[in-house]
């Protein structure tokens, strides 16, 4: 019994310790807690494609996305979007990084991970990382 109780305390400070030597910041999640700001202090960010007749298809094909609405103070943060179908799988996704020169407030994503048909597009998410 004595010898448990040992093996018991032993472990638990060793987990104690190793869990108190973790450390949290607004740019890091771990142990403990924070608060996480965002740098869109109003509006939501909102994202728009734009597409090109593809013969093939006898239709359109999703080439990029604008994203518009970007506060200004998210300068220098990558911006993600994820085009989805109707089953909220994602079809196509991308990634900028986000330049407010002056008072920019747009960010054309031209290099997604492929040019889906429109017509399967029913979704379009948008994220500013960082």
């Amino acid at each position: 019994m004595g010898l448990a109780l040992v093996m018991a305390l032993t472990v638990f400070g060793a987990t104690y310790g190793f869990a108190a030597t973790l450390g949290f910041s607004t740019q890091a999640l771990g142990a403990g807690n924070a608060a996480v700001v965002s740098c869109q202090a109003s509006g939501t960010p909102t994202g728009a494609y734009n597409t090109v007749y593809d013969p093939s298809l006898a239709g359109y094909r999703i080439t990029s996305v604008t994203v518009v609405g970007i506060d200004p103070s998210c300068n220098g943060k990558s911006v993600s979007v994820t085009l989805t179908n109707a089953a909220n799988v994602a079809l196509a996704s991308g990634v900028g990084t986000y330049s407010s020169a002056g008072s920019n407030t747009i960010l054309a994503i031209s290099s997604l991970s492929a040019m889906p048909a429109a017509a399967a597009v029913s979704g379009l998410s948008v994220a500013v990382n960082g």
